[in-house]
Order: C-alpha cells, then structure tokens, then sequence
C-alpha cells in the first residue's frame, strides 16, 4: 500500500498511462554543435515534455526536469558538455519512466524491476541509482510486495512457505523481511486445511494409485508444492484415511 506522500507520483503515473507515452527523448542524430536554441514548444501529446529547435531544425526532446535543471530557454546556446548532460538526463527520465510503469501494472520487488532494466539495455548503476530513490519515497516497498505475494500464492495458488520462500529469495526479499511475513501471514491451521484441501482436490488421481504408494505420492506432492516434512508427517495418517473412505 502507498502512502499519501506518493498521490504526485500516482498522478504522474496516470498521465503517462492516459496519454499513451512513447518514449522520445532525444533526436537520434547528433546536431552540428554548439549550437543555439531559438524556440522552445511544449510537445502537443506529452505536456511535460518540450522539444528544443534551433535555426536549422530539431536539437532535442527534454523532460521538463531537465528544462529546468540546466536552465534551458531561447538563447542557451547548447555544447558538447550540455548536449551530453542533457542526453544523460533524458537517459535517466527515460529509465524512471519505464520502471514507473511497470510500477503501475503491478508492485515489483527492487531486484526484479532491475532485472527489467538490464533487459531492456539499461545502464545497471543508474538502475540502482533511480530504484533507491523509489525506494526513499516508498514507491518501492519489498516488504509490501513480498506480503502481497506471500498471501496471494498461499491463498489463491495453496503454495507452501518453502516453496514462496524460494521464489522471494530468488527475487532477493531478504530474510529477516520473509520471516517476519510468514509470522503474519502463516497459522498451523490454515497449512494444515490447505494441506487437507489439496489432497482431497487430488483424491481421484490417488485412488487410482496402488494403496501402498499412496503415502508417498502424497507426501511427495504436499512437499513439491512447499510445505514442511514435519507438518506432512504429522497429518498423513489422516489424510490417507480420509482419500481411502
């Protein structure tokens, strides 16, 4: 869940949604530098993002961070030092904007939204750089997501703690957050009625199984699907009872 701080960053979100962003940020070709900007438009789809021309034609597409950060307005005559910042800048509005929507669809853990990014060909540092600052502002929250996919395996796909445990760690939850989930999330009842459940989900498939394999096949089954030896043991002798009535 977010917090109040973040109704900006939704809002934003929203806009870019709404408007079909395509991502433009800066003219594949380099211009003949230095050069002078003598116009600056607000791009008719994208309202806060302007494009920057010269005499001769287009320089380049800038957030409005950027406009603003390097004070760009008719006259800045732009270099090479500048025209290089300024396609750092959109470089990283760019990658901001892709890990924001991929924030919109859904909650992302911090490895995997980097994992995203250097799919996509993005520079891994400037990847950490932007995800801590999602971070600072809660916008990324490991341990809402990893509490949000704890409750949604075990309740919808009846998953065990083993078996969550080792999907949160491969998306490097760490373990002091897993531990203090689970603590909330999981109760001796609800993984021994889950455990009842999908073995009477499965009760047709193990009749036609010989009587004395059927331990094993549920045992090999409860625990693939993630939960502890010790709890399988511990009811087994009656969940063969009850597939065997």
């Amino acid at each position: 869940m977010h917090t109040k701080s973040s109704v900006h960053f939704w809002t934003e979100l929203f806009i870019y949604l709404r408007m079909g962003y395509k991502r433009n940020t800066y003219s594949k070709k380099k211009p003949e530098l230095p050069i002078t900007i003598q116009r600056i438009e607000v791009q008719k789809k994208n309202y806060f993002r302007y494009s920057l021309y010269s005499e001769s034609g287009f320089i380049s597409g800038v957030s409005d961070a950027t406009l603003t950060k390097h004070n760009l307005r008719k006259g800045t005559i732009v270099n090479h030092e500048l025209y290089d910042l300024i396609l750092k800048e959109e470089e990283i509005w760019s990658i901001r904007e892709y890990l924001i929507r991929l924030l919109g669809r859904r909650d992302h853990a911090s490895h995997e939204l980097k994992l995203k990014g250097i799919k996509k060909g993005y520079e891994s540092a400037i990847l950490d750089e932007i995800i801590t600052e999602l971070e600072d502002k809660n916008y990324i929250n490991n341990y809402s997501f990893a509490k949000k996919y704890t409750h949604d395996k075990f309740r919808f796909n009846n998953w065990g703690p083993n078996k969550i445990k080792g999907e949160l760690t491969k998306k490097k939850i760490d373990k002091s957050t897993i531990e203090q989930v689970f603590e909330e999330e999981f109760d001796h009842k609800s993984k021994t009625e889950t455990i009842k459940y999908l073995v009477e989900k499965k009760k047709a498939a193990l009749l036609r199984t010989d009587q004395e394999k059927r331990r094993k096949k549920i045992f090999d089954y409860l625990f693939r699907k993630g939960y502890d030896s010790s709890i399988i043991l511990k009811e087994i002798d009656g969940l063969l009872e009850s597939v065997n009535k």
